[in-house]
């Protein structure tokens, strides 16, 4: 029998939560090889839970494509099963300590000056360099795995129980990352399994376990790699069990067309369909994602077998389980391949079969849902995801009366989640300054004509914002009339902004939101965001790194500072 609803926390049950939302791959730190690690987010784990947070939450850790590192959007996985095993701390898996001549090696290669140079260039780096990154990590891995082999004991044994644990979702998953090796193109890059000769295209073809038999040890590597991955989270996880929620992990709405999850199971899949959004205001021409839908009437299987097992996947290590695109439990917007959203339609999925599914998956692995909850949402939508306590999303620069004024703190729902911003958006010093329509009209996105239109419009928004944080006593008259004076200098050093950055995160505390998530890149104090929609090469998407390590970020008096504000209010438990 189904829960009458999803788990919430104790904490929220008495009360509101607070934490920060990183994405792991721009931290930088002095020990890293160039891209956030786990060691990482376990160091910030603990800074967090020492500045009074209650979660710490991340980008989707799903699995990427292994022979093409570059293709870096945690959203387009090639599975929502396994874990980037780019996220691997090298120096921090058993095996690089184990007392063997071929571990001795590779300490020694590791430890040499020329290794130690490559990886200063790497963390100097302003950018993740993916290609680079993975080359170094996965050298290293697979001298780790081969100490491995060579040895026996209980860590032998640690493996093999985590294969056979993995079972055939594991199996066909390591398989497809060793094929894709097989297939893949002169200069290194993905080719789809769809363009595989016949014979491999089918999981389940004799000829697929043949060459896996013959090619075991390839096999098993990835499977290693999916162990060590597994293992390290579950560090970051016991790190963050100082807090009363803990991890809040993200799960993408889906995956490549050209995926290990698609090749395992292509009959869940409607492959001639694509997944995406229709026009509206906001966007005039809709969104294309380029991912398969699942279809729905497969989807129920085995009592949404799959669905349930993806849910158990991500819920493990988590807190909290964010939900990307939630609406797709309801419906989706399914564009025909290779047509445009316009042509698109909407598609009805089986919502209450799969919130039923979902709230069992949540109490019992105790894990609060968040269900992204942002562009077109069906009429009544949100009320159910409120009697199902799955919390919506809720941002400050969307939350907008019809006459553009920004949402009062007090009309905020109580089961939400609050934050400044997400990867879609600018950052918040990034919005107040229009640094993002700067980029577009660099990048030849707009026309000059347009670049200066659309900063009149965000200067008109951001003095509505500045309206509202004095209104509600987060700005004093001073400080008010400071930021009016810094935005129309359009300032190009984000410390000016540090005041409305501060105002505003102590605007969302102050409501009745349950969960208020203080974005790290606004906190310090980032321009540039993550991710540019309608850009593919023309601008670092995925790639950007924080402009400071985490111990500066652990040590700086405003993050502290406002770390105590949002804390307080939440704390204190009396929305304004």
């Amino acid at each position: 029998m189904r829960p009458d609803r999803s788990y919430l926390p104790p904490s929220l049950e008495r009360g509101r939560a607070w934490g920060f939302g990183v994405n792991l791959y721009a931290l930088r730190s002095a020990r890293n090889w160039g891209i956030g690690d786990f060691t990482d987010l376990a160091n910030l784990a603990r800074f967090a839970a020492a500045a009074g947070a209650d979660t710490i939450g991340v980008n989707p850790l799903h699995a990427l494509h292994y022979v093409e590192p570059e293709a870096a959007s945690p959203y387009s996985p090639t599975s929502r099963y396994f874990r980037n095993p780019i996220y691997i701390d090298v120096e921090a898996v058993p095996e690089y300590a184990a007392d063997t001549p071929r571990a001795a090696a590779l300490r020694e290669r590791i430890g040499s000056q020329p290794f130690a140079q490559a990886m200063a260039l790497l963390r100097d780096a302003p950018t993740v360099q993916y290609a680079r990154v993975a080359r170094a990590k996965w050298s290293a891995l697979e001298e780790l795995y081969g100490v491995m082999r060579d040895g026996r004991g209980p860590r032998l044994a640690a493996f093999r129980a985590f294969v056979e644990r993995g079972g055939e979702r594991l199996e066909r998953f390591a398989v497809y990352e060793a094929l894709t090796e097989k297939f893949a193109t002169d200069e290194g890059r993905i080719r789809g399994w769809l363009t595989w000769d016949e014979t491999y295209r089918d999981a389940s073809a004799p000829a697929v376990a043949t060459w896996a038999a013959k090619n075991r040890r390839r096999v098993e590597y990835f499977k290693y790699l999916q162990f060590v991955a597994e293992e390290q989270l579950a560090d970051v996880a016991a790190a963050a069990h100082a807090m009363s929620i803990g991890l809040y992990l993200d799960v993408a709405v889906g995956v490549d067309i050209n995926s290990a999850d698609v090749w395992t199971d292509p009959a869940a899949y409607v492959l001639d369909e694509t997944i995406g959004a229709p026009p509206d205001p906001l966007g005039p021409f809709g969104q294309n994602w380029g991912l398969p839908p699942l279809d729905p009437v497969t989807m129920l299987d085995g009592g949404a077998a799959a669905f349930a097992e993806l849910l158990e996947k991500n819920m493990t290590h988590a807190g909290a389980l964010r939900l990307d695109h939630a609406m797709a439990l309801m419906r989706l917007f399914r564009i025909p391949r290779g047509k445009v959203a316009a042509e698109g339609t909407y598609v009805a999925y089986p919502f209450d079969d799969l919130l039923g599914v979902a709230a069992t998956q949540s109490v019992r692995s105790h894990c609060l849902i968040v269900g992204e909850d942002l562009g077109t949402v069906p009429d009544g939508f949100r009320d159910r995801m409120e009697r199902e306590a799955i919390f919506s999303y809720r941002l400050l620069l969307f939350e907008r009366d019809d006459d553009g004024t920004f949402r009062a703190p007090g009309r905020y729902p109580s089961f939400s989640l609050a934050t400044g911003t997400t990867h879609d958006v600018p950052t918040l010093p990034g919005w107040f300054a229009a640094r993002d329509v700067a980029v577009r009209e660099n990048i030849g996105l707009v026309t000059p004509e347009e670049a200066e239109h659309a900063r009149g419009v965000r200067r008109v928004e951001a003095s509505r914002l500045i309206d509202a944080l004095a209104t509600h006593g987060e700005l004093d008259a001073a400080t008010f009339d400071a930021m009016h004076r810094t935005l129309d200098a359009r300032p190009d050093d984000a410390t000016a902004l540090e005041p409305l950055v501060g105002a505003s995160y102590r605007y969302l505390a102050s409501s009745p939101a349950k969960l208020v998530l203080v974005q790290l890149d606004d906190a310090a104090l980032e321009f540039e965001q993550v991710n540019l929609p309608g850009t593919f090469v023309e601008y670092p998407n995925w790639r950007r790194k924080n402009g400071v390590d985490i111990d500066r970020i652990a040590n700086d008096p405003r993050i502290a500072a406002l770390a105590s504000d949002v804390d307080e209010r939440v704390r204190r438990g009396t929305p304004i």
